[in-house]
């Protein structure tokens, strides 16, 4: 079984995730539409399901809202500061000048730096910076829905072979409990030994725990297959397809090699165009802390006298103001700092991205190839040898030119053989999904 089918997320992250972020959906009150499916699920079904209400994908859909509310923030303009007041001058001799007033006002208007924020690039390039951030956001959750629809795609298949499985089991069991009926006359008239009755006995009763075995594994994949779908409540009964998809080679990679492969996943996989925005993204943010050092520069305009009216102690006088933050004792050293470790960081998780899409390419081919190569021998020679093996010692015994343990190994040579091909073959499927899963194409039967 490939490696990948076992990476199954942890639900609670999820749903602690969407009460925070998600207060639109109501558990409770959603809880009969969630736990809603088709009575025979199929892959198109389970894939539209998982588009409209996967846990991991709604979650994912928040953090992109959230990511552009952040760019918003970072281009929006200071509002403007409007200040006033108003006062009274103490020890006022009126004596001295008759008729004037001791009331005394002002009015301030202050741009709070938004004009030079502008002019000197500081605002254009935090809101690149965010819009940088943004376009990761929307990356991240494309591959997000890549890598979960290729763990759905799997788990579907899962619970087709589990399904094939079990109609394996019960197929065996039938047999076998026809066998343990003829057995059983035979021993009560002496026709065959104690111990050939136990041996058929026990084979049935070990074809009854491979059925529970079989039920058990069934009703566990298509849990977790409901899960993936986002149902909330208790999981309906659902049927998933009777057999899995038959052998064959899509048309993608017929030919396809490593290279191939390869070079496509550069141009199609969103982790790495992901990856490629965050460099630009920590390049544009060192550019911002190193322009930090600009001293900001605030204009005002201000608005001020004595006295109303008539009582004018001092006439309206305006005045305009600059006020400068010169980086004279911090000149910004940490900013910079943690915006050149940011830059070698995702320098390097690049590099790792790169090599991780290497990595799962030739993996996945690998698999591909390896499982395409069982399959083909399976349904050229396994299944028909096991097969006529089976039927000819089957008619040997029941002609006594053969001992019943010979029938029994046939069988049970048979069974496993066809167990092996419904593995193989699921794992083909398997290998299949995961190069479209590598590579950033829906592949899959």
């Amino acid at each position: 079984m490939p490696a990948s089918y076992r990476r199954m997320k942890g639900s609670a992250a999820a749903l602690l995730a969407i009460a925070l972020f998600s207060p639109a959906i109501s558990l409770a009150g959603d809880e009969a539409e969630s736990s809603a499916l088709p009575a025979h699920l199929g892959m198109a079904d389970a894939l539209r399901l998982f588009r409209e209400r996967g846990f991991d994908l709604i979650v994912a859909d928040a953090t992109v809202d959230s990511v552009r509310g952040d760019a918003q923030m970072a281009g929006a303009i200071p509002n403007p500061a409007i200040s006033g007041g108003v006062g009274r001058s103490f020890g006022f001799n009126s004596a001295t000048c008759p008729g004037c007033s001791a009331l005394a006002w002002d009015v301030g208007l202050s741009d709070q730096s938004a004009l030079f924020d502008t002019l000197s690039g500081k605002r254009g390039l935090r809101s690149r910076t965010a819009e940088l951030a943004l376009a990761v956001a929307r990356q991240s959750r494309a591959d997000t829905q890549r890598t979960l629809e290729s763990m759905l795609r799997q788990q579907y298949l899962e619970a087709v072979y589990d399904r094939d499985a079990l109609d394996l089991a019960h197929e065996s069991q039938g047999r076998l409990g026809h066998v343990l009926e003829l057995n059983q006359a035979r021993f009560q008239h002496g026709a065959i030994s104690q111990v050939d009755a136990l041996k058929v006995e026990t084979e049935k009763l070990e074809a009854d725990q491979e059925v529970e075995r079989a039920e058990l594994a069934l009703a566990e994949a298509k849990y977790q297959l409901a899960f993936l779908l986002g149902v909330r409540g208790r999981v309906p009964d659902f049927e998933v397809d009777v057999d899995l998809p038959r052998y064959r080679v899509p048309d993608e990679l017929s030919n396809a090699t490593v290279d191939s492969l390869l070079e496509r996943a550069r141009t199609q996989r969103p982790d790495l165009a992901a990856a490629h925005l965050q460099h630009d993204r920590a390049g544009s943010a060192l550019q911002s802390a190193k322009r930090l050092r600009f001293p900001d520069l605030a204009l005002s305009l201000g608005l001020s006298g004595q006295g109303a009216g008539s009582d004018v102690s001092s006439p309206p006088t305006v005045s305009f103001g600059l006020t400068l933050t010169p980086p004279l004792f911090y000149r910004f050293q940490g900013e910079m700092q943690k915006a050149q470790a940011d830059l070698r960081v995702q320098d390097t998780l690049l590099a790792k991205t790169e090599a991780q899409i290497a990595n799962d390419v030739t993996v996945a081919l690998a698999q591909f190839k390896s499982t395409q190569r069982r399959v083909e021998r399976a349904e050229r020679d396994l299944l028909d040898r096991a097969r006529r093996t089976r039927d000819l010692v089957q008619i040997q015994y029941e002609k006594g030119a053969a001992s019943l343990l010979e029938y029994l190994d046939a069988q049970r040579m048979l069974i496993e053989t066809t167990q092996g091909y419904l593995r193989d073959l699921a794992d083909y499927w398997l290998a299949v999904v995961l190069i479209g899963e590598a590579v950033g194409l829906e592949l899959g039967p």
